[in-house]
This record gives C-alpha cells, structure tokens and sequence, in this order.
C-alpha cells in the first residue's frame, strides 16, 4: 500500500550519529551507543569555554534523541520480528510522542547541568536515566511487533516500590492494556509514585 511505501522509506533515512551501531544491533546496543553520545556531549558542556554552549547543548541534544529514537525504533520491531510493512501510523505517533516528550525534558537537564548548586556527581547517573528510556522505549516496540501479547509486571522490590508497583506486580495484561493506563512508560512515569525511575526495579 501507500501506506507502507512511504513508512519503508521514512525508516530507511539513515539518521547521522556519532557513534553509530551494527547492523544487528540489539535493543541494549543502540541504548547504549545513546548513552555514550549523550555522556560525550554532556562532557563537551561541562568542561566549559567555548567548546559548546548550552544552545548548542540543547539543540544537539534533541537531535540525538531524535536520531537514537528512531534507531531503537527499528531495531525493537526488528527483535519482536515485525515487518516494516506492518507498521501502523499509530506506532509511529508512539515514536513522536516518545520523541517529544524527552525532547520536552532537555532545556531542564542543561539548566541542572549548568546550575552550581547542582551535584554534578549525579551527571553520569542522569545519563543513564535518558538511556533506560530509551531502552523502555525499544522493548515497547519489539512487543508491539509481536502482536499485543500478554505481559508481566514484575521484580524485586529494591529501594523504591510504591503503593502502584505493589497493585500491579505479578498481574499480567495484554500490552494494549498497560498502554491504554499510561502505565509502560519509565522514569517520570506520573501513573506511579515512585515514577518508574531508576531505582524501580519493576519491569515487564
């Protein structure tokens, strides 16, 4: 169809990445060649002078999760087994809301990263936070490659497990489930009190 045409064609624009990944790359490769982009850039910004400034630190960062988006994208329907022309528009609305959405946190994370009252200690493990998004983000599409199959909320309690991590661990729901409850979504997730962030433990 039309439709699939011009979906094959969008996904086929190989998008311009420093650090760019192999050809069978997995979920966990591309979200880390993310987080190395992002912890390279993130330097740039930190050490200063006029190597970038925090407009550049902005706008380069938007591109990379564009970029890095649309990669984990492909490479999690490719995992779940999808074909390209099984793609529907409203997984690629889900790709540019997820887009969006990160883009939407970028001019806070630069201004905590600028800000001297900031403990940049925290920097690396802020980096790794927008990487297990992006990581969220590619097992959301390898499962909505297979279909809308049955998922498990579940995993140790570790140091967060608020009063919604406790309802929902060891039910299971189809995906279109979770989805519709705004509750597969990681770190800031307002559907949780604790906000699915990193030390939440619970996964699908």
């Amino acid at each position: 169809s039309h439709l699939a045409v011009l979906i094959a064609r969008r996904l086929s624009q190989t998008p311009i990445i420093t650090n760019s990944v192999k050809a069978e790359a997995s979920i966990d490769d591309v979200a880390s060649g993310f987080e190395n982009d992002l912890g390279d850039l993130v330097q740039s910004l930190l050490r200063g002078g006029h190597r970038l400034s925090k407009a550049d630190f902005r706008r380069d960062m938007k591109k990379l999760i564009k970029d890095w988006a649309k990669q984990i994208f492909n490479v999690g329907w490719e995992e779940g087994g999808g074909d390209v022309a099984d793609i529907e528009s409203d997984d690629l609305a889900l790709l540019e809301g997820f887009t969006q959405e990160q883009q939407g946190h970028v001019n806070d994370f630069s201004d905590w990263l600028t800000d001297k009252e900031s403990d940049l200690d925290n920097a690396n493990d802020r980096v790794a936070s927008w990487a297990s998004s992006m990581t969220n983000m590619g097992q959301q599409m390898k499962a909505r490659a297979m279909g809308d199959p049955p998922l498990l909320f579940d995993g140790d309690d570790g140091k967060e497990s608020c009063d919604e991590c406790q309802e929902f661990k060891g039910v299971v729901h189809r995906l279109s489930w979770w989805e519709a409850r705004g509750l597969t979504k990681r770190n800031g997730n307002p559907e949780f009190s604790c906000g699915r962030w990193e030390a939440c433990q619970h996964s699908f």
